[in-house]
């Protein structure tokens, strides 16, 4: 039986305008930098790039400088050897926020092998060279993921991926362990705590429910993440109220004595006791998501999907025929954005993501 529990906490942060960048620095000022949890906050490569050509701005708007506080020793870079449990974390997605496979494509061989391996070393390289910090840790935007995809993510050097458990439905002590596939750690997250959720308003109550949560299933970590847009207000709950709510969180997990450990993503993968491989609860190619509370895919739109899925196909085609594809993969990325197939997406990106498909087409036509 397990005796203490730790938990992980991460936020994933997201590519937009400017109130982003500001509401993302000032998180990280207050709760990673000033609080000191041991959070892993997660960005795209292109969110990574525009805060840094807003540095300056960012500086002027807060007084804070979110590239030199993750330049610094306060968070960890594990690649250099500077590890601690207790430190922030900066983690990866995509540069361009596009999944790691593409839903309902029979074969993944085109997407893997033609789109995805640009996609993470772009995201690791801005990273290295503008925060000193080789990322080691990855989330699949919106959760996206297929076992099919971790030798991608092995192979570009990272170590663990977060994934997420809505699939296993009520089978949650399968939600604390570590799985294998192709030598990458996947960190499973359990939908069933939030800590956006309004029953949390007292972060005793969120403690307490991570503590019953790891003692009732026998686990000894609890991975908990959530999505920073959660704290924009559209749930009632604003940017300076999840703030307080995390840093609450913190506090009471050093009340309670050494009961409830906190963790970065980093560590918990390293620290559970309890891995399998991933083949025993997750098909290869069977492809999940963090959306509707069952892992499905019905969030996203079907046409914008098979819309992708045909320019994947074509870019394929072309390069085998020597065709030059960058500038058709480009625009590709631009429209494949996890946001842009969303069934709840904003009416301004219908015209950039049809735009994209119809320039990426243009460049591959005959």
């Amino acid at each position: 039986m397990v005796n203490d529990v730790t938990l992980a906490l991460y936020l994933l942060c997201h590519h937009g305008n400017w109130d982003d960048f500001v509401r993302d620095s000032r998180f990280t000022q207050r709760v990673a930098f000033e609080k000191g949890i041991p959070i892993t906050l997660f960005f795209s490569g292109i969110e990574l790039d525009a805060i840094v050509k807003h540095r300056d701005a960012i500086w002027s708007e807060l007084w804070f400088d979110l590239v030199g506080a993750i330049q610094s020793d306060h968070f960890i870079n594990p690649r250099t050897g500077r590890y601690d449990p207790h430190k922030p974390e900066l983690g990866i997605m995509t540069f361009n926020h596009v999944p790691l496979v593409q839903p309902w494509l029979e074969d993944q061989r085109e997407y893997l092998e033609g789109i995805l391996p640009e996609q993470i070393p772009r995201s690791i390289a801005k990273a290295e060279h503008e925060f000193w910090k080789t990322p080691v840790t990855f989330h699949p935007p919106d959760g996206v993921y297929a076992p099919a995809a971790a030798y991608k993510l092995k192979q570009h050097g990272l170590d663990t991926v977060i994934v997420s458990g809505e699939f296993l439905g009520d089978d949650r002590h399968a939600k604390g362990i570590l799985y294998w596939a192709s030598g990458l750690r996947h960190l499973m997250r359990t939908n069933d705590i939030q800590p956006q959720d309004p029953q949390f308003c007292d972060a005793r109550h969120f403690v307490d429910a991570v503590e019953a949560y790891g003692h009732e299933h026998d686990i000894g970590q609890v991975v908990v993440g959530c999505d920073i847009d959660e704290f924009n207000g559209m749930r009632g709950m604003g940017l300076h109220d999840g703030i307080a709510r995390l840093c609450c969180i913190g506090d009471e997990v050093y009340r309670r004595y050494g009961r409830v450990k906190m963790i970065n993503c980093n560590a918990a993968s390293y620290w559970n006791l309890h891995q399998t491989d991933i083949e025993n609860i997750w098909p290869w190619n069977h492809v999940h998501a963090m959306q509707n509370g069952t892992g499905d895919l019905s969030w996203m739109l079907g046409d914008r999907n098979d819309a992708i899925s045909h320019v994947v196909k074509l870019i394929g085609r072309r390069y085998r025929e020597g065709w030059d594809v960058r500038q058709a993969k480009e625009h590709l990325y631009m429209a494949a954005d996890s946001a842009c197939r969303h069934q709840h997406f904003g009416h301004g990106l219908t015209n950039h993501f049809w735009g994209n498909i119809d320039e990426a087409i243009r460049f591959l036509q005959g």
